[in-house]
């Protein structure tokens, strides 16, 4: 798994690929943590993650968590079906803003 980092109108936009399970899941929340010390808006995009398990929900949740606690704003985007599926099998996609794009996550950001 490999996370890339870019910056998009002041977005800091992660895309994580591969499987997100517990052998990566600490890499993954090394890479999401960094971003959040260097930026209050961050964008995770997950349209080149084929799995995520527990433990990457758990990594998404806490960024979450400490993005609200801390006035910033995380959105998730690029959500394949069957990605989305675990987020609303697990809740998450109540307690967290999903989008299908960049573009329609734009207005959290502002």
């Amino acid at each position: 798994m490999e996370v890339k980092s870019t910056v998009t109108e002041g977005v800091t936009v992660l895309t994580p690929t591969g499987r997100v399970d517990t052998s990566t899941a600490k890499a993954f929340e090394t890479s999401v943590m960094d971003a959040i010390n260097a930026s209050k808006k961050i964008a995770i995009g997950f349209n080149e993650i084929d799995y995520i398990s527990s433990a990457g929900l758990r990594v998404v949740l806490m960024a979450g968590k400490k993005l609200q606690a801390s006035g910033g704003v995380l959105v998730l985007i690029n959500m394949p079906e069957k990605i989305f599926a675990v987020f609303k099998m697990s809740g998450f996609d109540k307690i967290l803003k999903i989008c299908s794009s960049f573009e329609e996550a734009k207005p959290f950001f502002n």
